[in-house]
C-alpha cells in the first residue's frame, strides 16, 4: 500500500510539473505575441514630399504613377520591388521593377 501510494505521489508531482511547464510556455507565447504587436503598432507611417521650383510630389504618387506605367507597358508580372530615381530638376522620376525594366520613366 505504501508503494501504491508512493507512485500516486509520483504522478502528481510529474502532472503538476508538467502542468506548470505548459503555463510557462503558454506564458512565454503570450510575451512573445505581445512584443510582436508592440513591435508592429510602434512602426511609423512614413510619407515623403519632394519640393522643388513650386512643385510638390509624394513618393506615395509616384509609385501608383509607376505601378500603373508599368502595367500599361503590357506587363503582368506582380510588382514585387520598385526602384526610383527622382530627377525633380527634369520633372521625371526613373524606376526599375523587379530588377528589369531599365531606362523607364515617369513625369512628376
Amino acid at each position: 500500500m505504501a508503494t501504491a501510494k508512493k507512485t500516486a505521489e509520483k504522478e502528481t508531482k510529474t502532472t503538476k510539473a508538467a502542468k506548470a511547464e505548459t503555463k510557462t510556455e503558454a506564458k512565454a507565447e503570450t510575451k512573445a505575441t505581445k512584443i510582436t504587436k508592440t513591435a508592429k503598432a510602434k512602426e511609423a507611417k512614413v510619407n515623403v514630399t519632394i519640393e522643388f521650383q513650386g512643385k510638390n510630389t509624394g513618393v506615395n504618387d509616384i509609385v501608383e504613377a509607376v505601378k500603373a506605367a508599368y502595367k500599361a507597358d503590357g506587363n503582368t508580372d506582380a510588382v514585387e520591388t520598385i526602384e526610383l530615381y527622382v530627377q525633380p530638376e527634369n520633372n521625371v522620376a526613373y524606376y526599375v521593377v523587379n530588377g528589369k525594366e531599365n531606362g523607364k520613366c515617369v513625369e512628376l
